[in-house]
């Protein structure tokens, strides 16, 4: 049986006693005011969730201080994981375009070379073109996108990398849209 935190302590007494001290920890953690806010809220809601008599409280103060702190040091691990996908997503997207500079491609207009990534992307097969718009463009992660189409991430990992050297080929040999001269129409995965 839950019992009610309400029950045991006053929180809005304790909201009142602790909330600045927590928000200023939480903050000096996250260097984030908003962040800071989010997090201090819920740490009473944690509070309030918690079974007394299970595991009765002997110290709130410290007891909410330990909650905030460990949900402070997850929101940065899971900022950072998110910041390092990011730029992991943003440097395998412009691999395509490394890979394919050649002189000529260099004096292209960005214009032109963003619609000839777009016809290259285009004339992906179509399980290496969802894989890697959801990966590359959208931000899915390769579990996400693989749940999306209903296979392994393995599957859609190698979707990717078939689609990057797809399009890492089509755009250093300049092919037109409609020519299959990398042999992208063969989607055997």
């Amino acid at each position: 049986m839950v019992v009610a935190v309400s029950d045991a302590f006053n929180v809005e007494s304790l909201y009142r006693e602790h909330g600045s001290r927590l928000r200023w920890i939480v903050r000096r953690i996250v260097k984030n005011p908003q962040d800071a806010d989010d997090i201090t809220q819920s740490a009473f809601e944690r509070l309030l969730k918690t079974d007394v008599e299970a595991r009765p409280v002997r110290d709130e103060s410290a007891f909410l201080t330990t909650i905030a702190t460990n949900l402070a040091r997850n929101h940065l691990r899971h900022r950072n994981t998110v910041q390092r996908h990011s730029e992991s997503v943003a440097h395998h997207y412009t691999d395509v375009f490394v890979q394919s500079r050649t002189p000529a491609e260099s004096a292209m207009p960005s214009e032109a070379r963003e619609q000839a990534l777009q016809a290259a992307i285009r004339s992906l097969p179509p399980k290496c073109r969802t894989a890697f718009v959801l990966c590359k463009l959208k931000g899915l992660t390769y579990q996400q996108a693989a749940e999306r189409m209903g296979v392994s991430s393995h599957m859609v990992k190698k979707h990717i990398q078939r689609g990057m050297a797809l399009c890492a080929a089509r755009l250093q040999s300049g092919d037109k849209p409609g020519s299959n001269t990398t042999g992208a129409g063969n989607d055997a995965g």
